[in-house]
């Protein structure tokens, strides 16, 4: 069986990865002369929003057949609004590496291959690679080819500007800024790589990429950031849902399939999970769309969540980020098994709206 891969990001590597244990050797079509990241940043993947997965680390093992070691684990959760701070402690989650580095997670998943055969500076067209090989598997990290073939609706578009800075950190805590000020509908982070660099990133939606330039600046002078800075940087990320995700003999894995979650614009892990079950259904012939069923449902509900979220104004980021510092509340959110992704359209009822003037 001959399938070839357009991509050698997360969802791409993946699928190399699962298609070898089946005894299939892909072909990898990579526009880049490496494996890894343009820009080093730290990715974060929370437990809270990955429910019932209680472990990442140990579910990617488990169900996925890969195994990867993260940068940190997170022991601690920071929130910031306009007047409120809260700290959030406990297993978190995990933070991974991003960059070009054997630890980085794409090189993490790269060296796990032994059969696969990648094609670097090779731009794939996946309209000849259809012709060529049994299957082919779009992995690209955008949704250029998806919206081409026509299963793309958009839902969200943001810009990310983001840093490399140099302070003081502690590795294992994950701070969040919401400020409607200067993040619009959006919100600010750091993730640290240990305890003297981070990435610190604002991502903003709805701008086009001059305009989040002065919402950077704007984030820096709210909140009084001194760090250093040693590399920026300046994404652009689109989220929306994804309908078919096979065509013919073409598949749509990762951020091409759609798997970038309109709430966080998180993907990393749901990436790595649709291009294991992309390489499962073509080794066993099993139906890809109820492979990733449960998978474009939750996105589906991150979407519903992220409109009743919108709604909340820098008060109502007050009222919740006092609520997260209430046992009762932090418990039923951090410490419980609650679906955020199912039931926190139900929780974002209990904080007051700011009321229309007519």
């Amino acid at each position: 069986m001959k399938v070839a891969i357009i991509g050698a990001g997360v969802a791409g590597l993946s699928c190399a990865h699962e298609l070898e244990k089946h005894g299939i050797r892909p072909v990898i079509y990579e526009q880049n002369s490496f494996i890894g990241e343009q820009h080093p940043h730290v990715a974060a993947i929370l437990e809270i929003i990955y429910r019932p997965i209680k472990n990442p680390v140990e579910h990617f093992k488990k169900n996925l057949g890969i195994d990867i070691k993260p940068l940190n684990t997170i022991n601690s959760i920071i929130h910031y609004s306009p007047n409120k701070r809260t700290e959030i402690k406990g297993n978190l989650g995990y933070l991974f590496k991003r960059d070009k580095t054997p630890d980085d997670l794409k090189n993490q998943i790269y060296s796990k291959l032994k059969k696969t055969k990648v094609l670097f500076n090779e731009y794939g067209d996946y309209d000849k690679l259809s012709k060529k090989y049994d299957y082919v598997v779009i992995a690209t990290g955008n949704t250029n080819f998806t919206r081409e073939l026509g299963c793309w609706t958009g839902w969200l578009n943001t810009y990310v500007r983001g840093a490399v800075v140099l302070g003081d950190f502690d590795p294992n805590t994950l701070v969040v800024w919401l400020d409607k000020s200067y993040c619009k509908n959006g919100y600010a982070y750091l993730t640290p790589f240990d305890d003297k660099r981070a990435t610190l990133a604002l991502v903003v939606p709805e701008v086009n990429e001059k305009e989040v330039d002065s919402f950077w600046e704007l984030f820096w002078n709210t909140e009084d950031i001194k760090y250093a800075i040693v590399e920026e940087f300046k994404l652009n990320h689109k989220s929306g849902h994804v309908y078919p995700h096979k065509i013919g003999n073409i598949y749509l894995a990762g951020d091409a399939g759609g798997v970038i979650d309109p709430f966080l614009g998180f993907g990393l892990m749901n990436s790595i999970a649709m291009g294991v079950l992309a390489a499962r259904s073509i080794a066993q012939g099993k139906d890809y769309e109820k492979l990733i069923q449960e998978m474009m449902k939750y996105n589906l509900r991150m979407h519903e969540f992220r409109k009743s979220f919108d709604i909340l104004d820098n008060t109502g980021y007050d009222f919740l980020f006092s609520a997260l510092g209430l046992p009762g509340f932090k418990n039923l959110l951090y410490y419980s098994p609650l679906n955020v992704a199912k039931y926190g359209y139900y929780l974002l009822k209990l904080v007051p709206k700011k009321k229309k003037k007519f």
